[in-house]
């Protein structure tokens, strides 16, 4: 998936489980959370794409000691990671999830398929529902939607990269069927860019007026 699908089913996963738990959760840290696996893409002189930080093992390591001093609190947080991996990357390519054992899992569709598009369309729609019923205060006046910057500069940051002639070539080159052999976006694939653009520009307004709301609040406060 792109980051905003990452971002939006972390959200609606979290926020579900949340609510069947009985704990509160920060909705911008697990939307961040599901993106971080994909920080290996800017770190591929130093590890390789969908090994270290798409495992399930390491993640499960790094969330020990959070499991111990928050127990049950933890659990969203971590399933926000995981859905990651086990969501949006089972669907696009293959992933290691079990590294550093050889264990590839996943459906193989371009990041530019249908199937991948229509999942990121359902999931930022699914997350607007729920914002609507458990987290108003994501569009309120409040000081706390500043967090919103942890989620849309990456968000930004990957519509600069991605949307561009070379990034889409990486993408190719990592996941393949978007651009034919003479180095041409196929014709599908061209509709599906605009897809995700709106969706990208779409969930980027709703973090954009939180964060607006969060530096009216605090400006208020500074008064």
């Amino acid at each position: 998936m792109f980051l905003v699908g990452h971002a939006a089913w972390a959200y609606v996963i979290s926020r579900s489980l949340a609510s069947v738990l009985r704990v509160r959760i920060n909705p911008y840290i697990v939307m961040l959370l599901g993106m971080v696996p994909d920080a290996d893409i800017l770190l591929q002189e130093y590890i390789r794409h969908r090994s270290l930080t798409h495992s399930i093992i390491f993640w499960s390591i790094i969330f020990i000691p959070f499991f111990i001093i928050y127990r049950k609190r933890s659990i969203p947080y971590f399933i926000a990671v995981i859905q990651h991996i086990m969501l949006g990357d089972v669907i696009v390519a293959s992933t290691n999830v079990l590294w550093p054992w050889k264990y590839e899992m996943g459906m193989g569709f371009s990041l530019l398929s249908p199937l991948n598009i229509v999942m990121e369309s359902i999931g930022l729609g699914l997350a607007l529902l729920l914002i609507i019923k458990y987290d108003r205060v994501i569009i309120a006046r409040s000081r706390g939607n500043i967090l919103g910057l942890v989620v849309i500069l990456p968000l930004l940051g990957s519509m600069l990269y991605l949307f561009t002639t070379n990034g889409l070539f990486f993408l190719d080159h990592i996941i393949g069927s978007s651009i034919n052999t003479k180095g041409m976006i196929i014709r599908g694939s061209q509709d599906m860019i605009v897809v995700a653009m709106i969706l990208h520009a779409s969930f980027s307004i709703l973090l954009s007026v939180s964060i607006l709301q969060g530096m009216r609040a605090l400006l208020t406060r500074m008064h």
